[in-house]
């Protein structure tokens, strides 16, 4: 027997009567609307979702790779370089500072804490406009003794 007739081999006796009834509907009966609703034909190659789901993604897509590119290049990057606590009554801070703009002055604010994590100190250190980048050694007085310090902000 040849692949054409394969189609033509039928146990009619393991045959259910979903089974003939699926059989008597052919592809021409299929115009018959209550056909269509119960085979579940759809007039439509695709489902509803799909064109609302692909505006989201590119919606969401185009605003997550947005946020990823302005998040992550800040106006202003700083990172500590290294603390040391000098007397009780003050701390060294090294920092460095990066610009996207060296048109702009900008403010740094640096805190001291004890070793209770309670601020003891405080500094706003000014930069001068003209420099894209620089790394600074400041002296923050206390009122306490200091065992860190840190970077709360920068900002133009």
């Amino acid at each position: 027997m040849n692949r054409q007739d394969q189609h033509l081999l039928f146990d009619w006796k393991t045959c259910s009567y979903y089974c003939l009834d699926f059989l008597l509907v052919s592809q021409e009966n299929f115009t018959d609307p209550f056909l269509r609703e119960r085979y579940g034909i759809r007039d439509r190659n695709r489902p509803a979702w799909v064109y609302p789901a692909i505006a989201v993604a590119v919606v969401g897509g185009s605003w997550l790779f947005w946020s990823a590119n302005h998040y992550s290049h800040p106006e202003t990057r700083s990172s500590l370089v290294s603390f040391a606590a000098s007397d009780a009554k003050s701390i060294q801070v090294t920092y460095s500072l990066v610009f996207k703009s060296k048109n702009l002055a900008h403010q740094c604010r640096l805190i001291a804490r004890d070793y209770s994590a309670n601020v003891v100190g405080e500094l706003t250190d000014s930069i001068p406009a003209g420099v894209s980048s620089i790394t600074r050694t400041v002296a923050i007085p206390t009122r306490l003794k200091a065992v860190n310090a840190g970077i709360e902000s920068c900002r133009p």
